[in-house]
């Protein structure tokens, strides 16, 4: 752990920004880019669809654009994979990504790095152990995110996996949500969690089934929702880490909690616990929650219920 200050300070944070892998986040009340930022800190990731960057900022809830400008607003907005969350109290500032943390005094705004005396204290995530600082308070700035934050902005990459599974290729990203304007324009809006998104999509992946007659498509489907919700109860799911309650769904199979700690290596064939349905201890992974019986049983009731909608 460092204590960092001038230009040094002012270094760590610009290649905390730059070299990022994996996800960035940014916390800070005040937001302000100079062409520099722009132009050559963030444009490595406004291309990047691997990157996920996410953006918290706070204070002046009657006028926001005195914390994030609306040119910089735009700016964020057009990256392949971003997240803008606007958190009402926030006075701290935090950059980190999946290898450094910095708490710092600095703000997101030109002027502070070029003009003001900053401190700042930067933590290197340790390949063999546990750097209690970096975990912490990464920790501790997602669940700010996560509880304190108003998601405003999602925009989500889309992928098209390659044949067997070697690799994937980027076809383009979709907007989840967009409620800037709302906000600031001084509407009253509803908490909406980062963690109600997924970190990615993916198109063209399904196997198509067998083509319908024309006389099978007239038929009438029974419409009888309440024995399929009786059969897999959706709410009633199984962390599969630590066997928490949480909602069923394959996409999502782990807790908050485990989730962080499992976001900072993103195995998604690490071997976990407990299935996802029957929460029952079986061989499962990130990418195949469920034991083979109940993955059978989620495929047949997911047909079923495409079929009644």
């Amino acid at each position: 752990m460092e204590f960092l200050t001038g230009k040094e300070l002012e270094n760590d944070i610009y290649d905390t920004i730059f070299y990022t892998e994996k996800y960035l986040l940014v916390l800070s009340p005040f937001i302000q880019l100079d062409e520099y930022f722009k132009n050559e800190v963030f444009k490595t990731h406004l291309n990047n669809a691997q990157v996920h960057v996410i953006i918290g900022f706070g204070k002046n809830e009657q006028n926001i654009s005195r914390s994030f400008k609306k040119q910089d607003i735009e700016y964020f907005t057009q990256f392949p994979n971003i997240t803008i969350v606007y958190i009402p109290n926030l006075h701290a500032k935090y950059y980190g990504n999946e290898k450094k943390a910095i708490v710092t005094s600095m703000n997101l705004i030109d002027y502070s790095f070029i003009n003001n005396i900053e401190f700042g204290v930067s933590a290197v995530k340790k390949t063999v152990g546990t750097n209690r600082f970096f975990v912490d308070s990464q920790n501790k700035c997602f669940k700010i995110v996560e509880e304190e934050g108003y998601t405003i902005f999602v925009k989500r990459p889309k992928f098209k996996k390659r044949l067997l599974g070697l690799g994937k290729d980027y076809v383009g990203s979709d907007v989840e949500l967009d409620i800037i304007e709302d906000i600031a324009s001084g509407k009253e809006i509803g908490k909406i969690r980062l963690s109600d998104f997924r970190d990615e999509q993916y198109v063209n992946s399904a196997l198509k089934g067998d083509r319908v007659s024309r006389e099978s498509s007239t038929e009438e489907i029974p419409r009888n929702k309440k024995t399929l919700k009786s059969e897999i109860d959706l709410e009633q799911g199984h962390c599969i880490r630590c066997n928490k309650k949480i909602k069923l769904d394959i996409d999502k199979p782990l807790c908050w909690e485990c989730f962080k700690v499992w976001d900072q290596y993103g195995d998604k064939f690490h071997p976990e616990k407990f299935c996802i349905s029957c929460g029952k201890e079986k061989d499962v992974y990130f990418s195949k929650p469920a034991c083979y019986k109940c993955f059978s049983e989620l495929k047949s009731f997911a047909e079923t219920a495409s079929k009644l909608n």
